[in-house]
């Protein structure tokens, strides 16, 4: 589908917006971004409409994305290279209203015991604990949730109790 029957499908009050991932750090693909912001804008016609900016996660260590060499096949190049691309790019260049940092989320859950295991394939996430951790983020970004006390998991994936410490941490 396009982007205008998206936009058009729904009166949306919140719209998001990424680069592909293997683009994701490298700022001289973003030419077109105010285009698309303004597209998105004028398309909705909403004086209260937020954009948000999807950061992407890097790949895994190991992976074989085709986009990998762009950062000498390192996950450290490339998660610094979404970073400083989200800071000195995104935040200060473009009218984007919040970030949902997905990126740091993931690369944070890699330091702990769980370690480098949160993508299915090297650089999609985990149906479980990749896509739950992500899926946190959207929350505690968008209503600012205080995930201490939460308890619930999908009941498809109800191992994701014993990982929760360190999902919120």
């Amino acid at each position: 589908k396009s982007i205008q029957y998206g936009l058009e499908y729904a009166d949306w009050d919140i719209v998001t917006i990424q680069q592909a991932s293997g683009s994701s750090g490298v700022p001289e693909t973003y030419n077109n971004l105010q285009n698309i912001v303004d597209y998105v804008r004028v398309t909705l016609n909403n004086p209260d409409l937020k954009i948000y900016w999807h950061m992407t996660w890097a790949y895994q260590a190991n992976s074989n994305h085709a986009e990998f060499p762009r950062y000498d096949k390192n996950q450290m190049t490339m998660y610094n290279a979404i970073l400083n691309t989200v800071k000195e790019q995104i935040l200060t260049n473009y009218p984007i209203d919040g970030v949902i940092p997905n990126g740091t989320a993931i690369q944070t859950l890699r330091t702990s015991y769980l370690g480098d295991t949160i993508t299915r394939d090297g650089y999609h996430l985990s149906y479980d604990i990749g896509r739950y951790t992500a899926a946190l983020m959207w929350y505690k970004t968008f209503w600012g949730a205080d995930l201490t006390d939460l308890t619930v998991v999908p009941q498809k994936y109800p191992t994701l109790t014993q990982h929760l410490p360190a999902i919120k941490e």
